[in-house]
């Protein structure tokens, strides 16, 4: 049987832009993993119960002290209660430490269990604790309050073997990927058919 040389198959201007579409699919940032609420009324010691949401944030992580040297006031406000919600993942199931610091009184929450209570009035103040974990996905709550003007702000520092994660990844992504999977199919069948009829 005599060997038959097959055309060397060259990338067509479709397969070029599909390929493209796959990457700016795979390349849209994630949604932040942090939502955090901002209520005008709150209680004490750690804010809670909440009431008047004034407004969302959202961010890649609870730093709000450090990214603004304990001058947070988000929507310019004075005295505010807020409550930072996100998905944590633990690598592998053990003993984690965390540490919440905070100017007032804050707390923190994981799957609807209170692990770290730093609340009521008070300075710049860190509490730091150990708890165990299981491997995977958990919630996570940090209720805040600021209530007497002056520094006011919240950190949260995750141990290493956790960090938060983007429950789902952005609309458009999702389009472009489609759009750039269904380009290559049909690519590669047009070419598929093409060899066929050669």
């Amino acid at each position: 049987m005599p060997l038959t040389r097959q055309p060397a198959l060259r990338p067509s201007a479709r397969a070029v832009i599909a390929a493209a579409l796959l990457l700016c699919a795979m390349s849209q940032p994630a949604s932040a993993q942090v939502t955090t609420r901002i209520y005008a009324s709150f209680g004490d010691l750690d804010g809670t119960p909440f009431s008047d949401l004034v407004g969302t944030l959202d961010t890649p992580g609870i730093t709000f002290a450090t990214d603004t040297g304990y001058d947070w006031h988000p929507f310019e406000r004075g005295s505010f209660g807020a409550e930072s919600t996100a998905t944590l993942y633990v690598s592998a199931a053990g003993t984690y430490t965390f540490s919440l610091n905070s100017d007032d009184g804050s707390s923190l929450y994981i799957d609807g269990i209170r692990r770290i209570d730093n609340g009521g009035g008070h300075g710049p103040n860190t509490v730091t604790e150990s708890f165990a974990l299981t491997a995977g996905a958990h919630s996570l709550t940090v209720n805040f309050y600021e209530d007497f003007g002056g520094s006011s702000g919240v950190d949260l520092t995750l141990p290493a073997g956790t960090s938060f994660v983007s429950g789902v990844p952005e609309p458009e992504g999702y389009a472009m990927l489609l759009a750039g999977l269904g380009l290559v199919g049909f690519i590669g069948r047009r070419q598929k058919l093409r060899a066929g009829n050669a």
